[in-house]
């Protein structure tokens, strides 16, 4: 009356479980060294955390935050998305094409790596220097 399976479909759900595990580890690993060459170490964390890696995204692109609702309604989110990862390679002073390829399934995952991992940090611009009112000369 009862089937149970035991043995060679033990691990059916595990093996799919794990890869899907290895890749969301894999983009989260490269959105956060995105986040750190662009300059934002303090919230580059939020990588790791779902939706708020959205944001982050938003950060990296310098868009503002409602910019999420947009993401919300379908088909222009598609335009949202690749306004924001064009914009996020520029930061990266990578090819904004790298970019755009994010939105293509399987070629995504190369784009992820050579946005996370190729092109120079940006540097921090240093403070500009004001310069000092002229002070007027003293007569006497």
């Amino acid at each position: 009356m009862y089937d149970y399976q035991t043995g060679s479909d033990a691990g059916f759900g595990t093996i799919p479980l794990l890869i899907l595990l290895g890749v969301y580890v894999y983009f989260a690993y490269c959105h956060m060294r995105m986040a750190q060459k662009i300059g934002l170490s303090d919230c580059a964390w939020w990588a790791w955390i779902p939706i708020l890696n959205t944001f982050l995204l938003f950060k990296m692109a310098g868009k503002p935050w409602w910019w999420f609702f947009l993401c919300l309604v379908p088909l222009v989110n598609i335009v949202i998305f690749a306004v924001l990862w064009y914009k996020a390679a520029e930061a990266c002073r990578v090819s904004p094409v790298w970019g755009i390829l994010m939105l293509i399934p399987l070629l995504n995952f190369i784009a992820a790596g050579i946005l996370a991992f190729t092109g120079e940090p940006s540097r921090p611009t240093p403070p500009q220097q004001t310069p000092q009112p002229r002070q007027p000369a003293s007569v006497g």
